[in-house]
C-alpha cells in the first residue's frame, strides 16, 4: 500500500521523522510538513539512486508504507545503530516522483533545503575492506596535524596535475603503510557518488557535512585532507587508466571541491552564486539519469541569470537550448560558446551549435585555462546576442574575424611515437607561412610556449622570459631533440619524465596545430578544418573556430542569400589571447550562427 502524500504548498518541504521500534528493531515512520524559511532540525541526505527494485518497505504511524531501495535500506540500517529517533529529508521519499508538478516546485528549493539543515550526510553505502581502510587513513590524518597535506588548487586542471604527479618520488612523511592508505583513499573514489551531478549542490550548499560509509564517518575538512593527500603524496596514479572511475570519481570529487570554495567565498562577500558556464563545465564530467538535471542540479547554487527552472515535460534538447538563451542573452559573458562544441558526440547533435549538448561526455577544460592564465581574446562584450527572429534555433552575434586556416597539422598524439613525430615534423614546417619572418631561435621560443598555451604544469602562466622559461625551454629541447630521433614506440617511457613532455600530453593530445592565411600560428580541437574561420567574439574569453554552412540551390538563387556559420569549436591563437584583436582595425560582423 503506497501513502498518501500530505500536500505542501510552495515553501513547504517534508521531512520524515523516524523512531525505531525496540521490538522487532523495524523503523516507523510519519511525515512531517515544514516551513523551509525556520525548519526544525533535520538531516538531509546525500546519497546515489541505484536500481529502483523494492528490497523492503518503510512502514507509517497509520499503516501506509514506502519502498526502499538497497541504498536506502543500507542507510536505514545503518542509522538505527546509531540512534533511536532520527529526522531525515531524502529527495526519493520526501518527494512524491509520481507528482511531476510537486517535483517541478521542489527541485529548485533543494539548494535550500541543503543549506538549512543541521548536517547533510554523505551516504557512501555499506564498507568493505578497501573503503574501512581508506577511513583509517582520513582518521589518521585528522590526528596528524604537522603533516596535514597542502590543500588542493581550486584552479588546477585536472588531468594536468594527474600527469604531474604519477611519476613524483615517493616522499613519505608518517608510516610506511601510507601509500596502501592512499591507494585504498583513491578507490574509496570510485563509489557511484562521486560522478553524481546533483551531489555538486548538495555538498556546495550544505554546512555541516559528514562522510559515512557503513559505520565509518569523517567531516568534509578531513574529507578534503584525503584528497589532498592523493594529489600531493599518491605515487601510484599511473597504474590508473584515465577513464578508471576512481580516477573519474578523483576528478569529480576535486572539481565539486573547488566549487565549494568558490561558493562560500561568494556567500561570504555578499555575492550571488557561482557562475553557471562554471557548473555546466563540470556537468560534462558528471553522470545523471536525466540529462536535463544537468542544469536543473544547480539552482541553488548558481547565479541569477534567468536559466529554465526544473520541467520535466519538455524535452532535453529544449532545456540545452533554452538554456544557452538565458545565458548568452542576459549577461556580459559569451563563454558558453566555448563549451557548446564540446564531447565527442557532439557531430551527431541535432542542438544547435551554439547551445551546448549535456548528453556528450567531454573532459576539456577550456574555461580553467581562461582562468589560469588570464586570457581575454574577445575582451568586454557591448553588443548581447539576439535569436534570430526568422529562426530561433540561430542566433545573431558581433564578431571579428582574425584569419582564415590555410594549413593545419596532423593531431598530437604522445602515447603513439610514430603519430607525435608526424605531427611535430608538420607543425615546424609552419615556420615559413607566419608573418615576422622569425628566426630559428624565436620560432622555437613561439612553440615552445604555444604548445604549453603559456602555462606551466600547475596551470601557472609560464611565458617566453617569466621565471622559469629557461628550464622549461631545456625540457622542450629535449623533448623536441627526442621526437625526432626515436621512432620506436619501445622507447616512449625515456621520454615520459620530461615536463614539457607531460604538459603537452594532457594539454594538447589530439588537438592540432594549425597557420592561417595571414600568418597566424595556432591550436585547435580535432574537428578544426581547412578553410574554417578564426573569429575573436566581445565576451568570450577564447577564440572560436566557425565553419560557413553551404549554400543550399535555393539560397543561392535569392537577390542576397543568408550566409549561416557551424561552431566548431574554441582554440588557441598565438599572439592573440589577451584582447589583441580588439585593437585590430578590421571592423566587427554580425553573422548567423546556426
Amino acid at each position: 500500500m503506497n501513502i498518501a502524500y500530505p500536500p505542501l504548498s510552495r515553501d513547504d518541504i517534508r521531512i520524515l521523522d523516524v523512531s525505531i521500534n525496540g521490538e522487532d528493531s523495524k523503523p516507523i515512520c510519519n511525515f512531517r510538513v515544514v516551513p523551509l524559511e525556520n525548519p526544525p532540525d533535520y538531516t538531509a541526505v546525500s546519497y546515489c539512486w541505484d536500481n529502483s527494485t523494492d528490497i523492503a518497505r518503510i512502514k507509517f504511524q497509520n499503516g501506509d508504507s514506502l519502498p526502499l531501495s538497497q541504498t536506502l535500506l543500507d542507510l536505514f540500517n545503518s542509522l538505527k545503530e546509531r540512534t533511536s529517533k532520527f529526522t531525515v529529508w531524502i529527495d526519493a521519499i520526501c518527494i512524491n516522483q509520481e507528482d511531476t508538478t510537486e517535483k517541478e516546485f521542489q527541485v529548485p528549493l533543494m539548494g535550500k533545503i541543503y543549506s538549512r539543515s543541521k548536517e547533510v550526510l554523505v551516504w557512501l553505502g555499506n564498507s568493505d575492506d578497501i573503503t574501512k581502510n581508506a577511513f583509517r587513513f582520513m582518521k589518521q590524518e585528522e590526528n596528524d596535524v604537522e603533516t596535514r597535506p597542502e590543500p588542493l588548487v581550486r584552479s588546477s586542471s585536472f588531468y594536468d596535475k594527474f600527469r604531474s604527479l604519477y611519476r613524483k618520488a615517493s616522499q613519505p612523511s608518517r608510516q610506511e603503510n601510507d601509500e596502501y592508505g592512499l591507494e585504498s583513499m583513491l578507490l574509496l573514489l570510485q563509489r557511484p557518488w562521486f560522478q553524481r551531478v546533483w551531489v555538486i549542490q548538495e555538498v556546495v550548499a550544505g554546512g555541516n557535512i559528514q562522510v559515512v560509509c557503513g559505520e565509518d564517518c569523517v567531516d568534509l575538512s578531513h574529507f578534503s585532507d584525503g584528497v589532498s593527500a592523493i594529489w600531493n603524496s599518491f605515487t601510484g596514479l599511473g597504474r590508473y587508466e584515465d577513464d578508471h572511475p576512481a580516477i573519474l570519481g578523483f576528478w569529480c570529487v576535486t572539481r565539486m571541491l573547488g566549487i565549494r570554495e568558490e561558493y562560500q567565498n561568494k556567500v561570504n562577500q555578499g555575492e550571488s552564486g557561482v557562475c553557471y558556464e562554471t557548473l555546466l563545465q563540470a556537468a560534462y564530467h558528471c553522470q545523471a539519469t536525466r540529462t536535463c538535471d544537468k542544469v536543473f542540479a544547480f539552482h541553488g547554487i548558481a547565479d541569477s541569470r534567468p536559466v529554465p527552472k526544473a520541467n520535466y515535460r519538455i524535452t532535453e534538447e529544449q532545456v540545452f537550448v533554452e538554456t544557452a538563451e538565458a545565458l548568452l542573452c542576459n549577461g556580459d559573458s559569451l563563454d558558453l560558446l566555448a563549451l557548446s562544441w564540446m564531447g565527442y558526440m557532439r557531430q551527431h547533435s541535432s542542438i544547435p551549435t551554439w547551445a551546448p549538448d549535456l548528453r556528450c561526455h567531454a573532459y576539456d577544460e577550456p574555461l580553467v585555462l581562461c582562468d589560469s592564465a588570464g586570457w581575454d581574446a574577445g575582451g568586454r562584450l557591448n553588443t548581447p546576442p539576439k535569436i534570430d527572429a526568422e529562426s530561433p534555433r540561430r542566433l545573431r552575434l558581433q564578431v571579428k574575424q582574425l584569419d582564415t586556416i590555410d594549413v593545419i597539422c596532423p593531431p598530437f598524439a604522445s602515447w603513439v611515437v610514430e603519430k607525435q613525430r608526424a605531427a611535430v615534423k608538420s607543425t615546424l614546417a609552419l615556420r615559413s607561412r607566419l608573418a615576422g619572418n622569425l628566426s630559428r631561435e624565436a620560432w622555437m621560443d613561439r612553440l615552445a610556449e604555444s604548445l604549453i598555451m603559456g602555462l606551466d604544469i600547475d596551470d601557472s602562466p609560464l611565458r617566453v622570459g617569466m621565471p622559469g622559461w629557461d628550464e622549461h625551454r631545456r625540457q622542450f629541447n629535449e623533448w623536441l631533440q627526442w621526437v625526432q630521433s626515436n621512432s620506436r614506440q619501445k622507447n616512449l617511457h625515456k621520454i615520459e619524465s620530461n615536463m614539457h613532455h607531460r604538459i603537452i600530453r594532457t594539454r594538447i593530445d589530439t588537438m592540432k596545430a594549425f597557420a592561417t592565411s595571414r600568418g597566424f600560428f595556432g591550436i585547435g580541437p580535432e574537428p578544426t578544418m581547412e578553410g574554417d574561420v578564426v573569429y575573436a567574439v566581445p565576451g568570450c574569453r577564447v577564440p572560436l573556430v566557425l565553419r560557413p554552412d553551404p549554400l543550399t540551390t535555393e539560397e543561392e538563387m535569392r537577390s542576397l542569400p543568408v550566409q549561416t556559420w557551424t561552431l566548431v569549436s574554441w582554440c588557441y591563437v598565438d599572439g592573440s589571447m589577451f584582447g589583441e584583436a580588439m585593437d585590430q582595425e578590421r571592423p566587427f560582423e554580425e553573422i548567423l550562427l546556426r
